[in-house]
């Protein structure tokens, strides 16, 4: 039989806090704190709680943390890494399900809702493949390339390749910068004109590339920097 240990009166209260008033009015480090409770049975979590926001600066900064950071962080074990990281993609997930997002994608606004959301708690930089038919329905979807760290792999050739096999009669690109701002890097327009010349070459438009960040989603056909 476990010890009682004089934290589980706190852990209580908590929970009771938590269930009568929501966690809207916990500070960041008290909702990190409660996180813990599942995985670390036993102590006192909220000097982590602390500890893990003084890193990383926010409840959604921890949550997109990658898992050998957060074990850098004392108290953090790799079960409540992997722990926390699933409840930043649980998120995702969940707001995703909350966002129908539009079937006819035929100006930016209708790309960017339909890829915003597919990039919330990713710490890496990742990419997606859009395929449309002639009149803008969206054919197919899907994670083309997720990088290690500061940058993604988008490989022109293949990307064409799968325009063809989709009959898709046009494309949208779109990745993140997870710890950058949503402007388009030199590299980025180097790789949209060879993605460009590599599309026409099968006669499928590229219609968009997207780039989603902590500070917005940007739109290089709104910001004009598509090649023609």
């Amino acid at each position: 039989m476990r010890k009682k240990s004089i934290h589980d009166g706190h852990r209580k209260r908590v929970k009771e806090e938590f269930h009568t008033l929501g966690l809207e009015h916990f500070p960041p480090h008290k909702v990190l704190e409660m996180l813990l409770f599942y995985t670390i049975p036993q102590g006192d979590t909220n000097a982590t709680g602390h500890e893990l926001i003084e890193r990383f600066g926010s409840v959604a900064g921890v949550l997109d943390a990658p898992v050998e950071l957060l074990k850098k962080v004392p108290g953090i074990g790799p079960q409540s890494a992997i722990h926390i990281r699933f409840v930043g993609s649980l998120i995702r997930k969940y707001m995703e399900s909350q966002i129908v997002p539009p079937k006819i994608i035929r100006t930016a606004e209708h790309a960017k809702d339909f890829v915003r959301h597919k990039f919330t708690g990713e710490s890496a930089e990742c990419g997606y493949l859009v395929c449309l038919g002639s009149s803008g329905k969206v054919i197919y979807c899907e994670n083309i390339s997720k990088g290690s760290g500061k940058r993604v792999e988008i490989t022109p050739a293949k990307i064409a390749r799968t325009c063809l096999l989709c009959d898709a009669v046009k494309a949208i690109i779109a990745h993140n910068h997870p710890h950058g701002i949503c402007v388009p890097s030199r590299e980025d327009l180097h790789t949209t004109k060879i993605l460009y010349d590599h599309l026409m070459r099968v006669d499928v438009e590229l219609m968009d590339h997207i780039i989603v960040a902590p500070d917005g989603v940007f739109s290089m056909s709104e910001g004009d920097m598509l090649p023609r």
